[in-house]
C-alpha cells in the first residue's frame, strides 16, 4: 500500500473545527457557509483495488458536524464522540458520499474464479501446517472444518494478507452522510450527466433518481448502524476502532466481520480478553463460531451452504469455498491415502 500526498490544500466551504467537543461543534452555528478553510487531500494507493483519495482537516471537519450531533443526540457522549472525529485517523472520503447509477448486472462468478486453483491449494495447505493447532481447537470446539476455515480465509483476504487500506471509522463516517442533501444533490446531478451521456430517456432518468435517492436512504442509514455498533466495540475495550483498517464497505480483519458480525460472532481464540481479528487465533476461531451459529454441520453439504451463504449470500462466493475446501481436503495425505 502506498500513500501519496498531493501536496495541495483544497479550499473548503465548509467550515472545519479546530477543536474537539460542545464548544467546538456549536461553534459551528456561527459560521458562515462560505467560509474558506483548508483541506489537505491524499491518494491511497492499496494493496488491491483502485487508488483513492481522503481529505483530512486541521481538527473535526465540518460536513461530520451533522453526524456528530446526531450521535450526541442518540445517547452517544458529546466530547467522546467529537474525540473521535477530531483524531488525526479520521478523514473524510468523497467516494463513499456518492450513489452511481446502475449498470446492467454482470455475474460475480468471474471474481472468484482465482479462489478453488491449485496455487490456493497449496496455499491452504501450508497455512493449515503452519496454524494446525488452532485449526484443530477451533473444529473441535465449533464442529467447523479446518479446510472449510481456511478456504473462506484465503477467499476473503489471502489469509491475511490482503486485508484492505480504508479507514473504517472513516468509511462509515462519509457513508453515513450519503443521504444529506449536499452529497445526494451530487450523486444525482452526476447520475443525470452520466445518464444524458447513455441516451437514457427522461423517464429512464426519472427512475433512476427515484432509484438514487432510495438507495442513498436506505445506505446511509445501515452505515449509520454500523458506526454506532464500531463505536461499541470501541467503548467495551475489545480493540481500538479507531486503529482499523479493511475494505471500501468496512469490513476488517483476516475474517473481513463488519462491526455488527464482530458484536454478534466474534470470539476470544487465545484467552488474551481481547478480540483482534487480525491476530490469527482469533480470526480462526471467529470464522469456525459465526459458521457455527449459522447451522454448519461437518458431512452435511446442505447445512454447510446455507451457513456460507449467511456469511456472504453470492453463490459463486459459496461455490468457490466448497470448491477448495474439497480439492484441498482430497489433496490431503491421510485423505488420499483413503
Amino acid at each position: 500500500m502506498m500513500t501519496r500526498s498531493i501536496r495541495i490544500w483544497l479550499l473548503c466551504t465548509a467550515a472545519l473545527l479546530p477543536l474537539a467537543g460542545p464548544a467546538a461543534l456549536h461553534a459551528q452555528d456561527a459560521a458562515t457557509e462560505d467560509s474558506l478553510n483548508w483541506v489537505k487531500v491524499d491518494t491511497i494507493t492499496p494493496s488491491a483495488g483502485s487508488a483513492f483519495t481522503v481529505e483530512k482537516a486541521a481538527g473535526v471537519d465540518r460536513r461530520y458536524v451533522p453526524l456528530i450531533k446526531r450521535l450526541e443526540h442518540d445517547g452517544w457522549p458529546a466530547d467522546w464522540v467529537a474525540a473521535h472525529f477530531a483524531d488525526k485517523r479520521t478523514v473524510f472520503i468523497p467516494k463513499m458520499t456518492i450513489v452511481k447509477p446502475r449498470t446492467k448486472t454482470v455475474s460475480d462468478k468471474s471474481a472468484y474464479l482465482w479462489v478453488n486453483t491449485s496455487e490456493s491449494a497449496e496455499a491452504c495447505k501450508a497455512f493449515m501446517a503452519k496454524y494446525d493447532k488452532i485449526l484443530s481447537d477451533a473444529q473441535a470446539r465449533y464442529g467447523v472444518d479446518r479446510e472449510t476455515i481456511t478456504a473462506l480465509l484465503r477467499c476473503e483476504t489471502r489469509h491475511g494478507t490482503v486485508t484492505g487500506n480504508y479507514h473504517v471509522f472513516s468509511v462509515y463516517a462519509s457513508m453515513a452522510l450519503m443521504d444529506h442533501p449536499t452529497f445526494l444533490k451530487q450523486s444525482i446531478g452526476r447520475a443525470k450527466e452520466t445518464l444524458k451521456d447513455r441516451k437514457a430517456s427522461d423517464s429512464e432518468i426519472r427512475t433512476e433518481v427515484e432509484w438514487i435517492r432510495g438507495r442513498a436512504t436506505s445506505r446511509s442509514r445501515w452505515a449509520y448502524r454500523e458506526l454506532e455498533n464500531l463505536l461499541k466495540i470501541d467503548r467495551q475495550g475489545l480493540t481500538d476502532a479507531l486503529g482499523i483498517y479493511g475494505s471500501w464497505a468496512g469490513a476488517f480483519g483476516w475474517a473481513q466481520f463488519l462491526p455488527s458480525s464482530y458484536l454478534l460472532r466474534a470470539v476470544d481464540g487465545d484467552g488474551d480478553r481481547k478480540i483482534d481479528l487480525f491476530n490469527p487465533s482469533d480470526a480462526i476461531h471467529s470464522v469456525a463460531n459465526y459458521l457455527s451459529k449459522a447451522g454448519y454441520k461437518i458431512g452435511d453439504d446442505a447445512s454447510r451452504r446455507r451457513a456460507i451463504h449467511n456469511y456472504n449470500n453470492s453463490t459463486a462466493y459459496v461455490e468457490s469455498i466448497m470448491g477448495l475446501a474439497a480439492r484441498v481436503k482430497a489433496s490431503m495425505p491421510e485423505t488420499a491415502a483413503q
